[in-house]
């Protein structure tokens, strides 16, 4: 009876243990729960908070964005990617374990002490602060929006892989937008039918499959498949909030890039066009020879263009023709 007794006492002191242990969490995540469900997911953090909820003992996971908002920036990539980690946050709070990661927000209006410390020169920034113990120092993990991009989709994929939670994106559907590309794709297929028996002609004529096939042809050799695999992002931040087209390296590529690889493939091949199709059928020797000099003179100067574009691309590139 009395080991009996005994075995009760340890049961209730150890279920006593517990409680108080579970009533006495840490009041640092107390805050961030109560932040975050304010916000509906996303923390809205000061140089004061950022330091509060990154350093010493930490039993969450933390993602900041460090951006520029304000007006006065000019930071188009800030504005571009700041709905898409707010989707990212609000998705989360439906996840059973969201008071297992919490999705932040500092603006440099609002932490300017902290882009100081980081030297950080450009924005947006996202970075991964995991849990770490009393003692422990671990560093943020670092996401590269130059490689995969705006998307939530693709911070939801780096935050599972870093995390272990399963962070799903659930987008809202934009029955606006919904409704106007259904009425659009209706009244496209009602004027195709109207033209069809006038300009049906079009559509088997040789020169309307050149036209495509050219356009095919360019658009595949400039780089689009590449940007439908990787999702790179249409253009980059650069210093000072200024925006670059081109990534460096021939590792890296931007989705603006494709389009001035297109234009300039698509001059080169007018030009060719031209003094193929368009100069022989000139009578007057003057006009040929002039159409000759003018085209020649265009194509060159349009290749020059495109050295130029690979010399921005990779300084090592050593090759130069005019500019």
């Amino acid at each position: 009876m009395r080991s009996l007794n005994a075995i009760l006492l340890v049961v209730v002191q150890f279920i006593l243990f517990a409680t108080i242990t579970s009533a006495q969490a840490s009041p640092k995540k107390n805050d961030i729960i109560s932040l975050s469900e304010k916000g509906n997911g996303l923390i809205s953090l000061n140089s004061n908070t950022y330091d509060r909820f990154t350093e010493g003992k930490r039993d969450y996971g933390l993602v900041v964005v460090l951006t520029a908002l304000g007006s006065q920036f000019k930071c188009v990539p800030c504005r571009e990617f700041d709905p898409e980690f707010e989707l990212v946050a609000k998705s989360l709070q439906k996840n059973k374990q969201k008071n297992e990661l919490f999705m932040g927000r500092l603006d440099f209006m609002d932490g300017q002490q902290v882009f100081q410390r980081l030297q950080i020169m450009s924005a947006p920034n996202v970075l991964y602060f995991p849990p770490q113990k009393a003692g422990e120092h671990k560093d943020f993990i670092r996401y590269d929006l130059n490689q995969h991009g705006f998307s939530a989709e693709k911070l939801a994929e780096f935050l599972t892989n870093e995390t272990g939670i399963k962070v799903s994106v659930s987008r809202p559907m934009d029955y606006m937008k919904l409704a106007v590309k259904t009425f659009l794709c209706i009244g496209a297929a009602a004027i195709l039918k109207l033209i069809y028996r006038h300009f049906g002609f079009i559509f088997y004529h040789r020169n309307t499959w050149a036209v495509i096939s050219i356009a095919i042809v360019l658009t595949m050799t400039s780089g689009y498949m590449w940007n439908r695999i990787r999702s790179p992002p249409y253009i980059m931040p650069g210093r000072n909030g200024d925006i670059s087209y081109v990534a460096a390296g021939f590792s890296n590529q931007l989705g603006i890039e494709s389009q001035i690889v297109t234009g300039i493939y698509g001059i080169l091949a007018f030009c060719i066009f031209a003094l193929i199709k368009t100069v022989p059928k000139f009578e007057n020797q003057t006009r040929q020879r002039f159409g000759v000099y003018i085209w020649m003179a265009c194509f060159i100067f349009v290749f020059s263009a495109l050295f130029s574009f690979f010399k921005i691309k990779n300084g090592g590139y050593p090759f130069k023709l005019l500019i």
